[in-house]
């Protein structure tokens, strides 16, 4: 008789540990609290075209990565966003183009310098140490008597919250590197994630127990294997389990452990960070821009709005290729900013609060070009998204290397593992393809161990 695996969780990672074990001959159920596959992997279709709710990006060697076998199946079109963009001062005036590619190329060299330094000399940095007090101190050193680049360079440098998912003066110095950009391109999905994911799921889901709007409550170890418990008070027998819930589920401790989980592992949990990263979609009655992105820093003339001064990064959907183009502008907000934004009671209050920011674009015109809807996540309000958006590396992190790999190793005699963009390698973590990547990694740990076992 195959053995019978639990996995719980139908997104990215689940779907792919399903995949793998599937291959092997495992008899497979997956338990997804949600009505639907996918998992943070979500679309809107208000505008009449889709838009991603999820993930948006393709990061670093398109087919080195191991999801991304996928997008050939899919038909998936991919785009780079370009370099023809724009940055507003303080004061909401746009900095000449050469300004603008000096300060940009200057934020990304003193980010990656931060990087490198901490690849160097993790063991003795102090945990407490974030990325933006590190580049501060470069800055001042380098430029002692230029206010202005150094005030340039760091407001440029807050942009990187929006990689991250979390203002970067939280982001660990001691552990940037994990924050390290895949190496090559990074590609927006302009046709949207539903097909890779249709792709991914095509060739499993008929071969597997789903079993939608199915909340798992309890995952109990005994000597033969592991029970699932269910919202209902059913409780279901099963070889070993993989759990590819959320980090923020496994924080919020939405799913009971007997026994408890083991305090090392519990400490990776607590450890790491759960970023705050959300996107707001606004559709206009035409594409009166002619750039591919805009970005607003420490903005002065919003005051009553938004007094913390926080920036915005825009991109442009209008650039996509058709079918694809349309008038819609991206915002991506993190930290207490998104959070300003997710509890607006509606969305009149919304569009008012983006209004200084879409208002200076050139060529925009008041009461020809007001928006006409607006599409927001609220990832930090879902409860089977563990209240965010991805993992990332908060300063006070003491071992978040150590952290991921305790994840990663799972309870082999517990019978019981874990899978998500928070167990991934170190270059995929935080993206779809890490998740995709962690799902097989699981699926490998539990096929050695039945091996042995059998």
């Amino acid at each position: 008789m195959s053995p019978k695996i639990a996995i719980i969780g139908a997104g990215t990672a689940g779907i792919s540990c399903a995949r793998s074990l599937v291959e092997y001959g495992f008899d497979v159920t997956i338990f997804e609290a949600r009505e639907r596959i996918g998992g943070r992997i979500h679309v809107s279709n208000v505008f009449g075209k889709p838009v991603d709710l999820g993930p948006n990006w393709m990061h670093g060697d398109t087919f080195q990565n191991s999801a991304l076998m996928y997008f050939k199946d899919a038909s998936v079109a991919l785009h780079d966003i370009g370099s023809s963009g724009t940055i507003f001062s303080p004061s909401g005036k746009q900095y000449p183009p050469e300004k603008v590619n000096y300060i940009e190329e200057f934020m990304w060299e003193y980010v990656d310098e931060a990087i490198e330094y901490s690849k160097a000399h993790t063991a003795t940095i102090d945990p407490d140490m974030s990325l933006y007090t590190y580049v501060e101190k470069i800055v001042t050193d380098r430029y002692p008597d230029n206010a202005e680049i150094r005030e340039q360079i760091l407001m440029a440098t807050r942009i990187f919250g929006f990689y991250i998912g979390e203002d970067v003066t939280k982001q660990s110095l001691k552990f940037a590197f994990l924050e390290e950009p895949s190496p090559g391109e990074n590609l927006f999905v302009a046709s949207g994630f539903a097909s890779i994911l249709q792709s991914m799921a095509s060739e499993v889901l008929d071969k597997v127990d789903l079993r939608l709007s199915t909340p798992v409550v309890g995952v109990h170890t005994f000597d033969n294997g592991v029970n699932i418990t269910l919202t209902a008070g059913q409780s279901i027998a099963f070889d070993a389990a993989v759990v590819a819930a959320p980090l923020g589920a496994l924080k919020k401790r939405t799913i009971a452990f007997r026994p408890e989980l083991p305090s090392r592992l519990l400490s990776a949990v607590d450890s790491l960070g759960y970023g705050r990263l959300e996107k707001v979609y606004i559709k206009f009655p035409r594409q009166f821009w002619n750039l591919d992105y805009f970005e607003f820093f420490s903005p002065e003339y919003a005051p009553d709005s938004n007094p913390e001064k926080w920036p915005m990064s825009v991109i442009s959907l209008a650039h996509l290729p058709e079918p694809y183009s349309q008038p819609v502008l991206l915002w991506y907000l993190y930290g207490d900013m998104s959070q300003k934004v997710v509890n607006m009671q509606n969305d009149r209050e919304k569009i008012a609060f983006f209004e200084p920011y879409f208002s200076r674009i050139s060529g925009y015109e008041h009461g020809c070009d007001d928006p006409e809807a607006i599409v927001c996540t609220s990832w930090s309000k879902d409860t089977y998204a563990g209240y965010g958006s991805y993992s990332c590396f908060t300063t006070g992190l003491k071992e978040g290397d150590k952290d991921i790999q305790e994840l990663r190793r799972g309870l082999p005699k517990r019978k019981v593992w874990f899978a998500g963009e928070h167990c991934s390698d170190v270059l995929q973590l935080g993206t779809v393809g890490g998740a995709y990547g962690s799902g097989t990694h699981a699926a490998k740990l539990i096929v050695e161990q039945f091996a042995c076992k059998n």
